[in-house]
Parts: structure tokens; C-alpha cells; sequence
């Protein structure tokens, strides 16, 4: 006690200073202790809610480019020489050369055939790395085998580093593709690593251990339409680094506390020189300034020089307080102009987002080389007309047709030329077609046209019109070309579309084994 005495000075005014400081000091760090815990919670709310999006965002992203590829696959397996070589032939293997030449992305491809031997193939697997298939069917339409490629996970790396925010270099984010019984896949130093969390219910992000000890702030989301059962993303950050803005603005914050606390002490050490009329007047001055007054007058020049150098601090103090709240002002203008421009930018992009979207939709379900509808659109519209034609009853024909001696083409002139006699034809198709119909490329040199409203008589009627039409407008260098046609109507014992598709198909060989450039109808 007796050293504390020494310690403590003598002077009422230093005491006062001392013990107001002290205080204001011990306050701002209990507040400082008690808002921690809520503002490291608010933190962590934000940065996983920011996790989530990123791992939606990939995982949309991901499933869109297994989507694109698989839909181009899908095309390639309908090229002639797919439909036509026999599987383990020169020519077969040629093209699974040009195919893998094409598509860089493709390190193996390969026909595999119905008994699951490897037919043929090009290129080398890697490891690790992502498959594909799609179905070969001959001009028949049976089952011939499957193509299939292997991709390593070059692209996946790319779309990820496009989809990570710009600003997290620092930040430790880790991003993991997790597949079949919960087995991480990517980075490629992660297949075979054990200790993948289980998949988050609704909560979209969770902090919590992970098997191999460390704490992590992690969210995932589900990837549609993937290779296999449980493909997700998985977003993960160390908490510390989630907390390191928290713990830079605390380090920035704690000498502005340190000089406002000095400045405290000071201002009490001078109002506490003396108790007289000047201190009330100057008491009375800061209160008109505090309710908001901005022109005040100063009449404190009696009294104590230690009352005016305070006057004078305070009215220096007033002016830079109210120069701030007019740079605040500005600030809160020039932010609310950002923000505005950053939403336009955003409204921006997510109408691009949709135009992509739309357009992808429609390339899914047309023809790359003729521009008409593709098998899987012939689907829909033959579905949506049988459904109606049960409804209402309203008649509707299918037209199925077929190039005569195409392969002939093929062989002879090559498949440039091919590709452009089926050009021809549907651009022929096109033009003689009603508003009302549909076309579409059903095969390889196979179209179909769905004729709504249309019954046995006026099907056979343009069926033959159509024949006539692409007859006389063949101009490429294989001559003229011909179609057989079969024709066939909806009728009541019908069980679905592929009823009336399959009489039409056989009317079509009809017309093959009768000579071709025909027309015959379903009986």
C-alpha cells in the first residue's frame, strides 16, 4: 500500500485524468471482449455462406461442362463411320483417331463392343481421370456398342480457378470433388485420401473436425447429372483464416484506442485546472455543439490558459468532426454509387447467364450438321402430338424417310459429300414442310416429318410431294439423289408415339424392297 502511495500523484488533476482514462481504457476492452464472440459468429456466418455460393457455383458450373460433353459425344457417336465400320476396322480406328485430334481434351477414346471388349481405341488412359459414353447403333437403329472417351482433370482445375473469387488468394480455400462412397476425386492429389466429411443436410456450411484432426469452415453442394451416384463439391478454410480480417481490424483499431484514450486524459486534465464561470461557459458552448449547432461563438478568452488551450482543442476537435461527418457523407455516396453499379454489372451477367442457357438448350435439341430438330426433339414433339391426338382425337402422320443408296455416296464421293446431299435433303424438307409440321434428322441419312392435323390421304399426298420435291433439287456432285418414304396415321389401337414411328419404319422398307424412290403407306 505504501508503494502504491508513492506511486500515486498528488495532483487532483492527474488523478482525474488518470482514473477517467483508466476507465474509458478498461471499458473498450470489455466491450471489445464481450462483442468478440458475436462478431467471430457473424464472421463465420458470412464467410460460409460465401463458401456456399462458391460451391454452388462450380458445382453448376461442373455439371454443365459433363453435360456439354456427354451431349457431344452423343453427336460424334452418330457420324457415319460410327454407324457403318465394323468395330475393329482400319477405318473405325481412324476415325477414333480424327475424334481424339479434335477434341484435345479427349486422352482416350475407344469403341467398346457388346460384350465388353475394347474394340477399338486411340490415345492412352490417364490417371486420374473422368469417363464418358454414348450408345452406337447402326443405320437399323440396333445396338452396335458403346463410344466412349476418358478426359484427364486439366479443364475441371481451370473451371474451378475461374470460379474462385479474386480476392481469396490469401485465404487458404481448398476445393474438393467428391464422388462414390464418399472418395475424394480431385485435386489429383486427393483420390484415394480418406477422411471426406459425410454430405450437409440444409445447412449448406458447418464448422466442425474432419477425420484427420484439423478444424475446418466447409460447405458442399450436390453435383447434377454426374458420372456417378454422390458426386459433390466440397469448400473448405481453416477458421483462423476465416477470422483474419477480424484479427487485422482489432490490430488496426488498437492504437487509434490508445490515442483516444491519451487525448481523454488530456482534455480531463485541463477541464479539471479550474471551477469558474469560463469552465460553465465553455460546458455550455460543447453542449451547443453536440446538439448539432455548427456556428457557434467562442467567448472563452478569460480565465486560465490552460481553460483556453482547451477551448482551443475542443473548437480544433469541432471543426475536424464535422469535416469528417462531410467525408463520411461523400464516402456513403460514393459507396451507394458502387453498389449500384456493381448490381447493374451483376443483373448484367445473369442475363448473359441466361442467354447461354437458352441457347445451350436449343443446340441440345438440333441437329449440328442440317440445322433441323435431332432425335431426342423428335421425341418430345411425336410425344406431345400422340398425347394431344388422345385428347382430342385430332388426326396427325408421321413421314419416315430414308436416302436411297447413301452409303454409295459415302464410298464414292466421300462424306463431304454426303454431308452435303443431308443438307440438301433437309433444306428440301424444310422448304416443301407446312408451318405447322416438324422435321428432324431421326438417323444417319434417316429424316423424320410429323404431319399435326394431317390424315392417311393427305399424308400420302405430301409424302409424294416431298419425294418429287428432293428428286428434282438435287445439285451436288453425286447426282440426283432419292428418298424412300413411309407413311404412316395415328389410329385409336395405338399404345404410344413409337407405334405409329415403327409403322412407319416398316412402310419404309416397304419402299426399299420395292425398288425405292417410293412411296408406301402403313397397312
Amino acid at each position: 500500500m505504501k508503494l502504491l502511495s508513492y506511486l500515486w500523484p498528488d495532483s487532483f488533476r492527474l488523478r482525474l485524468s488518470l482514473l477517467i482514462g483508466g476507465l474509458f481504457l478498461v471499458t473498450t476492452l470489455i466491450d471489445s471482449a464481450s462483442l468478440e464472440p458475436q462478431m467471430n459468429q457473424r464472421l463465420l456466418q458470412d464467410k460460409g455462406e460465401v463458401m456456399q455460393a462458391i460451391a454452388q457455383g462450380i458445382a453448376k458450373s461442373l455439371a454443365a461442362g459433363l453435360q456439354q460433353r456427354r451431349r457431344e459425344l452423343t453427336l460424334q457417336a452418330q457420324t457415319p463411320v460410327f454407324i457403318d465400320a465394323p468395330l475393329d476396322s482400319p477405318a473405325l480406328r481412324g476415325g477414333l483417331e480424327q475424334l481424339r485430334q479434335a477434341n484435345p481434351g479427349y486422352a482416350w477414346v475407344g469403341v467398346i463392343a457388346p460384350d465388353g471388349r475394347i474394340a477399338s481405341a486411340s490415345g492412352g488412359p490417364p490417371s486420374p481421370r473422368i469417363e464418358f459414353a454414348a450408345p452406337l447403333h447402326d443405320a437399323a437403329g440396333k445396338l452396335r456398342g458403346a463410344l466412349a472417351a476418358q478426359t484427364a482433370w486439366d479443364w475441371v482445375d481451370k473451371l474451378i480457378a475461374e470460379r474462385l473469387p479474386r480476392n481469396t488468394a490469401g485465404e487458404a480455400l481448398q476445393v474438393f470433388i467428391v464422388g462414390q462412397n464418399n472418395q475424394a476425386l480431385f485435386p489429383p492429389a486427393a483420390p484415394g485420401q480418406a477422411g471426406m466429411p459425410a454430405p450437409l443436410d440444409n445447412a449448406g456450411y458447418h464448422e466442425g473436425d474432419w477425420p484427420d484432426g484439423n478444424a475446418y469452415l466447409y460447405a458442399d453442394a450436390k453435383i447434377d447429372a454426374a458420372p456417378g451416384p454422390g458426386w459433390r463439391v466440397i469448400v473448405r478454410q481453416p477458421p483462423q483464416h476465416a477470422l483474419a480480417a477480424l484479427n487485422r481490424l482489432r490490430a488496426t483499431l488498437a492504437l487509434p484506442e490508445w490515442i483516444a484514450t491519451l487525448l481523454l486524459m488530456i482534455v480531463v486534465y485541463r477541464l479539471a485546472s479550474a471551477f469558474s464561470r469560463p469552465l460553465e461557459t465553455l460546458a455550455g458552448t460543447a453542449q451547443r455543439i453536440s446538439a448539432g449547432e455548427e456556428q457557434v461563438e467562442w467567448n472563452t478568452n478569460a480565465g486560465a490558459r490552460e481553460l483556453r488551450q482547451l477551448s482551443q482543442a475542443i473548437r480544433q476537435m469541432a471543426t475536424t468532426l464535422l469535416a469528417r461527418r462531410g467525408e463520411l457523407a461523400a464516402i456513403n455516396a460514393s459507396l451507394e454509387k458502387k453498389v449500384e453499379e456493381r448490381t447493374e454489372a451483376l443483373s448484367e451477367a445473369n442475363r448473359q447467364l441466361a442467354e447461354r442457357a437458352t441457347l445451350l438448350e436449343q443446340m441440345a435439341r438440333s441437329d449440328a450438321l442440317t440445322g433441323l430438330g435431332n432425335r431426342m426433339a423428335a421425341a418430345e414433339r411425336l410425344t406431345a402430338e400422340y398425347q394431344r391426338f388422345r385428347r382430342s382425337h385430332a388426326p396427325y402422320s408421321v413421314l419416315l424417310m430414308d436416302a436411297d443408296h447413301f452409303k454409295r455416296v459415302n464410298d464414292t464421293y466421300g462424306h463431304a459429300v454426303g454431308d452435303q446431299v443431308l443438307q440438301q435433303i433437309a433444306a428440301t424438307l424444310h422448304s416443301v414442310a407446312r408451318t405447322t409440321d416438324f422435321a428432324a434428322r431421326y438417323g444417319g441419312e434417316e429424316f423424320l416429318l410429323l404431319l399435326p392435323d394431317t390424315d392417311a390421304e393427305g399424308a400420302m399426298v405430301l409424302a409424294e410431294r416431298v419425294r418429287t420435291a428432293i428428286s428434282a433439287a438435287s445439285d451436288t456432285v453425286a447426282g440426283v439423289i432419292t428418298v424412300s418414304i413411309g407413311a404412316a396415321s395415328a389410329q385409336e389401337e395405338d399404345d404410344t408415339h413409337e407405334t405409329i414411328v415403327q409403322r412407319a419404319d416398316e412402310a419404309l422398307y416397304r419402299a426399299k424392297a420395292n425398288g425405292r424412290n417410293r412411296v408406301e403407306g402403313a397397312g
